[in-house]
Formats: structure tokens, sequence, C-alpha cells
């Protein structure tokens, strides 16, 4: 069915528009969330194809922006249709690993990371465009059906990367439920492939709908224009192919690093970003004065709890902050900082292993640097007190298509983004009969494109009870491969888990 024929379900918000804009002129992709699950009990899986088809069927129930698509991306009034089917066959794949499931000695999970960065270069189309804007890859262990990752890609305009664990979430809910109360044969009865839309279902309001995004009388006040040369990788360009690597830390000693926050009076969400601009400033070229920092924020507990609670949806913003390399050398930031490469009585608290003063320089005041800002963002509000946001400028663009096509060749505006997506824990109301749930989520790993007009280097975190994983994703030519490896072999010495590459 061709899209124009498709039922209208609502106009696309400004934000949706700009995700639906920049993908279909390759400029990103999509995002995603994998979580690894294990049944407690290896019996109770029977067919694990079955159970999958079962168990997302009862996803797009509950989560009917997933039948949706945007269309008219390329006019000034884009809007999400409703497909009247989703064939369940087309959307999930089932690939098989040739190693167990675990991290190397490095920290990282080569095959996983190799299938992520294609799902990253690969966007939702087809000869009519009349397809779902999600896929999901189950990435089986060799010879089992009671283990698997499950990899939710999904087009940006759908969700944010909360919405992207509620997904994960619900998914985790029908997988338990599903495994505790169907037999093989029930299992085989409801496995079906085809699953049918409702007409009158509604999808999550855009950003516009539940915020009226006020804009101030004055523009934001912006940080000193200086002479000082930034670094920001090459010029915006296509084609834009995503390269990803990841990183896993273990639990203590991302226990350990919130202590050491803690005591220097930053939270972890300020000091993550030092530590990556720490880390490019070491290997980057000495002449490197200023670094800027896009940080990426929801917007949901700024919205009506008890329609964004528990929803695909997308309500982000983002703030940028400059930092210094002379910040770096700011000796007394802190009456309780100190360096991370000195020795501290925690054998698990993170350090640089190096001899040099630079090196071994503290990330505290960047991380001061960066919360001030946070709490200048989240404290600049309209009259009414409904925050300003940046998002907002984009309102009273009419066409998003030619601004942005406008950036090609022009130079980046920041030089690396953090996004830390928090704390993945699983649902609570599994069923009680096998102790709270026949299924366990484990390690998470949040992943994205590159962002052909954004940061050539993205850093996204997400943290469970098996630790924290650093995603890195960076367009193949924008930023040298020697300095990627550079900061994430830095990351993994920081924390501790030997030599990653």
């Amino acid at each position: 069915m061709a899209v124009q024929q498709l039922k209208r379900i609502r106009q696309l918000g400004k934000l949706e528009e700009i995700s639906a804009v920049a993908h279909d002129i390759d400029f990103f992709t999509n995002t995603g969330v994998s979580v690894h699950y294990e049944a407690s009990r290896a019996s109770s899986v029977f067919d694990l194809q079955n159970l999958i088809y079962v168990a997302v069927a009862e996803v797009l129930r509950l989560h009917p922006i997933l039948f949706a698509i945007p269309v008219g991306f390329d006019t000034e009034e884009p809007y999400w249709a409703r497909l009247p089917s989703i064939d369940l066959r087309k959307n999930i794949s089932f690939v098989e690993r040739s190693q167990p499931t675990t991290v190397d000695g490095e920290g990282k999970d080569r095959e996983l990371d190799a299938i992520l960065e294609n799902q990253h270069n690969t966007k939702f189309s087809s000869e009519d465009g009349a397809l779902p804007v999600w896929r999901l890859v189950i990435v089986k262990d060799a010879g089992v059906q009671h283990r698997f990752t499950a990899s939710f890609i999904a087009h940006h305009a759908m969700s944010d990367g909360t919405g992207l664990t509620i997904f994960q979430k619900a998914f985790h809910k029908a997988l338990d439920d599903t495994t505790t109360s169907c037999s093989p044969s029930q299992l085989e009865l409801k496995a079906k492939p085809v699953i049918l839309s409702s007409n009158s279902d509604p999808i999550a309001p855009s950003l516009e709908q539940l915020h009226s995004l006020p804009l101030p009388d004055t523009p934001p006040t912006q940080e000193p224009v200086t002479e000082l040369k930034e670094w920001s990788g090459t010029p915006v360009a296509v084609p834009c192919k995503t390269r990803y690597t990841s990183l896993s830390i273990p639990a203590p000693r991302t226990t350990s690093f919130t202590k050491e926050c803690k005591k220097n009076g930053v939270p972890l969400n300020a000091a993550l970003p030092a530590l990556i601009a720490k880390l490019l400033y070491l290997n980057l070229p000495p002449s490197t004065e200023v670094l800027t920092c896009n940080i990426p924020l929801s917007l949901r507990s700024d919205l009506p709890s008890e329609i964004v609670d528990g929803i695909l949806g997308n309500f982000i913003d983002a703030f940028k902050v400059k930092l210094l390399r002379s910040e770096l050398f700011v000796q007394g930031s802190s009456s309780n900082s100190s360096s991370p490469g000195t020795a501290k009585s925690d054998s698990d608290a993170p350090s640089f292993p190096s001899s040099s003063h630079e090196s071994s320089a503290e990330i505290w005041p960047h991380a001061h640097k960066i919360q001030a800002s946070t709490t200048l963002y989240y404290g600049h509000c309209s009259p009414t007190g409904e925050p300003y946001t940046n998002i907002a400028f984009f309102k009273n663009l009419p066409n998003l298509r030619p601004v942005l096509l406008s950036l090609l060749g022009t130079p980046r505006a920041e030089s690396f983004e953090v996004s830390n997506l928090g704390t993945f824990t699983s649902p609570t109301n599994l069923k009680a009969k096998y102790g709270g749930g026949i299924w366990t989520a484990g390690k998470v790993v949040v992943s994205r494109c590159a962002y052909a007009a954004g940061a050539p280097l993205v850093i996204t975190l997400v943290s469970s009870t098996e630790g924290m994983v650093w995603g890195f994703t960076w367009q193949e030519g924008a930023v040298g491969e020697e300095v990627v490896e550079g900061v994430v072999k830095g990351v993994g010495e920081f924390f501790g888990t030997g030599k990653a590459g």
C-alpha cells in the first residue's frame, strides 16, 4: 500500500520532523537499546521464535505508535500515518552468535558491536515507504534457546532514549508472562506473524501539544566569543557512515567513580563529559584550546506524568558548554578534590595511568562548569514558570529540509556529545510464580548512528546491575581513528578494565 493511502494520525511535531528529515536526507538513521535476557530454567523455553512473536505482538497492542510511520516529511506539513498491519517476519530477525555472550579481557563484545554498527548504517526504507520504522534483532547464544540479546532499533522521530527502554521493559514483561502462561501447543497457536492495527488507538502527543515551548524576549546568554582554536572534526558532509564500539565497565568501578564525584561535589552526569573532554585533549594536537560539548536531556519531568510515563515518544532537548584546555589545570577547584592520577585509599578508585602533568590534571573544574551550566539551563524559565528550551527555536522554521541541507560544508557546532540514560531497571510487575519472573535482564547497551551535522564523536551510556556500558559512535572520516582509539583506551585505563582497542 502506498503511504499516501494510509490513515493520517496527527501532524509531526518539530522535534519529530527534525529526525524525519534528517533520516530522509541521510544525515541520521536510528537509535537503539539492547538488553541481554536469560531464563532461569532452560526447560521453560520451548520455541524461541514463537515466544518472541507472541511477546512482540503484546507490545504492539500496548504501544500503537509502533504501527505509525512519518509521511510527507518533504512538505511543510509532515504527519504520522498508521500501517494497517505489521509482518513480524520482516521486522524481527534472528542471528546466532559464533561465540558465547561475553565481553573479552578489554571489556568489549565485538560481535554485538559489529551487529549494531550494521544496524545503525541501515535506513528504514522500502520501494513504497510503507514499512515500520523499527526493527528487533534477536542475537541468540549459540545452541541454546534460553539466552539472547534483544536489540530494539528505532527511528528517532518515534522515540527518545527513555522510550527505547520503555519498549524493552514492555517486552520483558510480555516475554515473562508468555513463558509462564503458555504451553507449547498454546504458544504455537498464538504465534501469528501478521499483527493488525486498530484504527482508533491514539499515539503519544507531540512535544508541542504538551509544552508551549515559549521563546524568551531576548536571546539566551552566550559564552563570550574568543579567538581560541576549537576542534570539531571535519566540516559537515555526507555520506554519513557510522562507526561504533562499546566498552563495559564493571559495577564496582562505576560505584567508585560515583563516590569520587560526590566527594568532589559534582553529579556523575557532569563528570562523564568532563572525563571525555580530558581524554580528547590528551589525544588532540596541543594547539586545540577549546571543545564544545553537547548534552542531551529529557523533558519528560516537565510534562504531565499521566501522559508521558510509560509511553514511547520523543521529548528531549540539549544544551552546549565550552570546555577550555586551560581550565583543566585550575588548582583548588574543590576543597576535597584529589587528582585522578594520585593514590587513593579505595583500590577500585579510577585513575589515569600517566607520568605527565597534563595527563594527571584534574577533570573536576570542567565537571563543576558543566554542573553550573546544567543548573542555569533548568533555571531559565518563562514568566509563567514553564522552562525555556533550545528546541523551541525550531518551531518558527516552516521547512527544515533546506535548513539542514544548508549545513553541508560548514563547521560542526560541537566537538563531542555525551548522553547518559541513567540506570536501566527491570519491570516490577513480573509474575511471582517463579519468584518474581522467569526471565532476568542483564547487560544493557544504548547505541545510535552518527549525525552528519552533529558532533564527530558521540558517547552514549547506560547502567544496569552488571555495571555501565559506554557506547562510542563516530562518523567515518569526521575524526581520526587514532583519536577515537585513544579516547576508548583512555576510558578503559581510567576505570582499570585493561587495554581497549
